[in-house]
């Protein structure tokens, strides 16, 4: 499981405007259910590309929904398989199940 507050302390101020990748699609929407952040990347559709998720509206949604950094889980919505690894990429923070 990844720590969010990890990924967010990384991210600094110059990376928090990187989008949201998980395996590969960039992330467009996201629900919360108790600690649990699913992250829907799949599906996408054109004229989508204006509404895919920061790092910083991620950040924002967490603090909204009153879960603590380090208790926060992100889940593939699709698979509902838990997120195990990140990785910082030029524009992107790319998360991956494996």
């Amino acid at each position: 499981m990844i720590n969010f507050k990890d990924i967010v302390e990384s991210a600094g101020a110059d990376k928090l405007k990187n989008l949201v990748v998980v395996d590969g699609n960039p992330v467009w929407d996201y629900k919360s259910s108790k600690d649990n952040v699913f992250l829907i990347s799949e599906d996408t559709w054109d004229g989508i590309e204006e509404e895919y998720v920061s790092v910083q509206e991620l950040k924002k949604y967490v603090v909204n929904c009153e879960i603590p950094f380090d208790r926060v889980v992100l889940i593939k919505e699709e698979t509902k398989e838990v997120i195990l690894e990140h990785k910082w990429n030029d524009c992107t923070l790319d998360l991956t199940v494996n």
